[in-house]
């Protein structure tokens, strides 16, 4: 259950990063504040699962595990990115919220 919980907030939190990112290159100071809250909310929160994740792999002392939770953040982080890219491009990013616009 945790590691569902963490894949949630890995994909919650390149998703807002990544909105944050092209926010701040649109023309909207109201959708940066709104992207920025997202994304500082999302990444402190999921600090509390991450760390505690991260912490039992390094103690464990087992490469497998170290490398599990590797190539689990790295899946889940990229896929929200580019998911959260997708969605900025086809619902988001209309008018003066339009990136490089």
């Amino acid at each position: 259950m945790r590691w569902l919980e963490w894949a949630l907030f890995l994909l919650l939190q390149n998703a807002s990063f990544t909105f944050v990112s092209r926010a701040r290159n649109s023309g909207s100071y109201a959708l940066h504040a709104l992207a920025a809250v997202a994304s500082n909310g999302v990444w402190i929160c999921g600090q509390f699962v991450s760390l505690q994740i991260i912490i039992e792999a390094i103690r464990s002392g087992s490469w497998t595990d170290r490398t599990v939770v590797v190539l689990f953040y790295t899946v889940f982080t990229v896929a929200g990115s580019v998911a959260m890219h997708w969605v900025g491009v086809n619902f988001i990013e209309k008018g003066k919220r339009r990136v490089g616009g």
